[in-house]
């Protein structure tokens, strides 16, 4: 009796992860769509999809965030120890016998998205290029700064090349 009770909770469990993955939106490999949605009780609100996991494959050609706020309230979306990545065109050399090139500067991520607004942010891949993770991977806290108190986080997981 035992044996068909476990085998009931496998497959249970089964059934809600399939059903987790396949439900919601679903992104381009290099392309991760997050939207600020409010919840109930009012005020509370969060970014979607709230769990992302990431891999090398995702990496290929660049990493976009796009920021959607649908909601009628300013949001923010930071991300601990991920950076934003600019690129300026420099008018002058940066050395010697140099050509003016491009100037590439990177900040931490914490973009205020405006309501009914969409952003989109390139995000720098420097810090996983090459990096071989082992154990569970590195992990990255999302929330927004403006409503700590009000707001619920998510987290990116990046399990790199294994």
């Amino acid at each position: 009796m035992r044996k068909w009770k476990d085998i009931g909770y496998a497959a249970g469990l089964a059934v809600v992860f399939l059903v987790g993955l396949f439900a919601g939106e679903t992104a381009q490999a290099g392309e991760i769509r997050w939207v600020a949605s409010e919840m109930m009780p009012p005020r509370w609100a969060i970014w979607q999809p709230n769990q992302v996991m990431m891999d090398d494959e995702d990496l290929k050609g660049g990493l976009t965030f796009i920021l959607e706020n649908p909601t009628k309230e300013e949001h923010a979306f930071a991300v601990r120890g991920m950076f934003e990545m600019t690129a300026e065109k420099s008018t002058e050399a940066l050395a010697p016998g140099e050509e003016a090139g491009m100037v590439y500067h990177l900040k931490p991520i914490r973009v205020s998205v405006p309501p009914g607004e969409t952003k989109r942010i390139i995000v720098s891949t420097a810090q996983f290029e090459g990096a071989r993770v082992s154990g569970p991977g590195l992990l990255f806290r999302v929330w927004c700064p403006l409503h700590k108190d009000w707001h619920l986080g998510g987290h990116i997981y990046f399990v790199g090349s294994r």
